[in-house]
């Protein structure tokens, strides 16, 4: 069976050079954070979020989540479930009455939606044993340092070594 380590969003930020964004979660029991490249649209929604900001119609992330309560399914939970050729999966969980129904999913997309319901975030133990370790910064200069990195850093970079790994 595979184990999966509950997180939440430690912070989401803009990359100025490429316009990218990166979300990143944490581990909620742990020291590790995952980064993940996400686009400028599914960052702002995020940010949004995070930032309690209210519009007077509901955005996507809102809508999806707005239908599903009105036909009464429940999200559950999120996991980022994979990391493959740099690219990362999610699953959205679902529960209808008794039913469970398991979405495939971006995980920008399942993030901006678990906040917007109040579901719980996940990472599978075979992401973070694909991922390179990166430990929480503890004091606020190292997280500013860690800030400037990433803000140098694109996904190719991060990744670089993993196709090392795989073989």
């Amino acid at each position: 069976m595979q184990t999966e380590k509950r997180a939440q969003v430690y912070t989401v930020m803009m990359i100025p050079v490429t316009g990218q964004f990166v979300v990143l979660l944490e581990e909620i029991d742990g020291t590790r954070l995952l980064p993940i490249w996400i686009g400028r649209s599914e960052g702002e929604s995020i940010l949004m979020k995070l930032q309690n900001v209210m519009f007077p119609r509901p955005i996507t992330h809102d809508l999806l989540v707005n239908m599903l309560g009105n036909l009464n399914v429940n999200i559950t939970k999120i996991v980022v479930t994979d990391l493959r050729e740099n690219t990362y999966y999610a699953e959205i969980v679902l529960k209808q009455n008794e039913k469970k129904l398991v979405v495939d999913a971006r995980p920008s997309d399942a993030i901006a939606i678990a906040l917007r319901a109040g579901a719980e975030i996940y990472i599978s133990q075979k992401v973070l044993d694909k991922c390179p370790v990166v430990s929480k910064p503890i004091t606020q200069r190292e997280v500013d340092d860690f800030k400037r990195e990433l803000e140098a850093l694109n996904p190719s970079d991060f990744f670089k070594d993993l196709e090392n790994m795989d073989g």
